[in-house]
């Protein structure tokens, strides 16, 4: 019997204390937050640990409605059919009696819920305490540290609380039985909350909202750390996986994938593609490809060359020799022309390779590429941090007002977001069979590469009060053409996909 002071008066079960009023809430779905940015999926919507709260909440109330059941006793039934309402609801009305035990409620709960509540606490205060002794630390408390759940057990409350947090904090569970061997009665929430500190009641909430979300297949936390926010979308599963990119953002900005649930806006490559590249990127960290991928030897003197800037421009420090990062070619004949280096090409045959030599090679062409738009995107924001000071110098000194020195952030947030699509159109061009599809893929990306190399340069420039006006126009113009650039890609891309363009050199199905 529980140890309740007169402040916290022991839980009876009442349909009319079910939670808020229904009319607190309306039958539609959930609303999205105001001002949120819409998402990619069609009716996606963000929602915040309320909605989702509310969105739980409602849903318990309905089944309690339904049924004539207690708050706590539907809430058990929803979580033991995985949140499925039509399912429970169509076995309940089969057989009330066969879901009740198939449960391990007590059969007294449906036809009478005062024989469900607890004893009151003079009751349990005329109760001999020498009459019990708890089997779980075999001690005799007194009467009013015994406590009885709706099974009858009794155990003694240092035991139910030790009990509780440990099912939570240390085994991640938030439905789980009496402590008696071979009960089949599930704790209730009341019950849970009594015994639970305010961290352990924290993991348990947060637990029991894992339970709704898994079970919802319209429903998505946002993966980013820290970020609370759900995504629902009815969207973004299925066949549908095979023609379109599902990215959606939650109330916070962050994107991520609805489909295979990354936390990146991977398109163009579609759900299928990204773990087996992803496992193929995996798999060759750490060796010789890696380190391919990371470092170059200069093309004149051989001294090893880490890359310290976004742009492919690479000069040697010590012999000055001006190279392209990715093809090694001379910087004088190369520049940025119409056969920059974007497109795959087999090399010439020779009796001494293999295929799988040939496969290795390819393999680095692309895994190189995508490996340095990801560190040349860091590399660019980094940029940016270290000349922050010096446009809050330009600023005071010239005549631009605050927004107008903002050019600088906004062309690196377009060239973050032009790098993460380029990094991941290397990962598709790999996955796409040879033809014209992919020649015309790769010229949309050669344009896109190329205004976001020359965007990059711009970056580089030294700022000076006298020139600052002249670069920021220029900066501005060619955000506004990287940014039409980045959606003619993104644009084809998607339809590509709709239209059932691409031919794989993997199965999808």
């Amino acid at each position: 019997m529980s140890d309740y002071s007169d402040d916290d008066e022991p839980y009876t079960y009442d349909s009319d204390d079910a939670g808020p009023d229904e009319d607190d809430y309306d039958d539609d779905a959930p609303v999205a937050h105001k001002g949120k940015e819409k998402s990619s999926v069609a009716d996606a919507r963000s929602l915040s640990v309320a909605d989702l709260e509310s969105m739980m909440d409602k849903d318990v109330r309905n089944v309690a409605s339904i049924t004539g059941l207690e708050y706590p006793i539907a809430s058990i039934l929803l979580q033991h059919f995985r949140w499925n309402e039509d399912r429970l609801l169509e076995k309940f009305m089969d057989s009330s009696q066969a879901v009740l035990r198939e449960v391990g409620e007590p059969q007294n709960v449906l036809p009478s819920p005062e024989l469900s509540s607890r004893p009151s606490k003079r009751a349990r205060l005329d109760t001999p305490s020498e009459d019990f002794m708890c089997m779980v630390c075999c001690d005799t408390p007194p009467a009013e540290d015994v406590w009885e759940p709706r099974c009858g057990h009794r155990f003694c409350t240092t035991c139910w609380k030790e009990y509780v947090q440990t099912k939570i904090k240390q085994e991640g569970q938030c439905l789980f039985k009496c402590m008696q061997d071979g009960c089949a009665v599930t704790m209730d929430q009341p019950s849970i909350k009594h015994f639970s500190d305010s961290t352990t009641f924290k993991r348990y909430k947060e637990l029991f909202m894992q339970s709704y979300v898994g079970a919802n297949a319209n429903l998505r936390f946002c993966p980013h750390p820290s970020c609370t926010e759900t995504v629902f979308s009815t969207g973004g599963r299925g066949d549908s996986l095979l023609t379109e990119v599902p990215i959606v953002h939650c109330g916070q900005g962050h994107a991520f994938c609805f489909g295979c649930g990354s936390d990146s806006d991977h398109r163009p490559l579609i759900c299928r593609m990204v773990p087996e590249w992803v496992k193929n990127a995996r798999d060759d960290a750490g060796t010789s490809q890696w380190i391919k991928a990371n470092t170059r030897s200069c093309p004149k003197c051989q001294n090893s060359i880490e890359k310290a800037g976004g742009c492919n421009r690479i000069m040697c420090r010590h012999c000055q020799y001006q190279f392209c990062w990715l093809c090694m070619k001379k910087w004088e004949t190369h520049g940025y022309n119409s056969t920059i280096c974007n497109a795959w090409q087999e090399p010439e045959p020779d009796d001494s390779m293999n295929e799988a030599k040939t496969n290795l090679e390819r393999w680095l062409f692309y895994f190189d590429r995508f490996n340095n738009h990801e560190l040349s995107a860091k590399l660019d924001q980094d940029l940016v941090e270290r000349t922050q000071e010096k446009m809050i110098e330009v600023q005071e000194t010239s005549q631009l007002s605050w927004i107008e020195s903002k050019f600088m952030q906004q062309a690196v947030e377009e060239l973050s977001a032009c790098r993460l699509t380029l990094k991941w159109s290397y990962a598709m061009a790999y996955f796409l069979c040879s033809g014209n599809q992919k020649q015309i893929f790769e010229d949309l990306q050669a344009d896109l590469e190329k205004a976001v190399e020359e965007l990059s340069q711009l970056l580089e420039e030294q700022i000076e009060t006298d020139t600052v006006k002249a670069l920021r126009s220029r900066m501005v113009d060619k955000t506004v053409y990287v940014r039409g650039r980045h959606e003619i890609l993104l644009k084809d891309t998607a339809a590509g996909l709709a239209e059932g363009r691409w031919s794989w050199t993997i199965p999808v199905e």
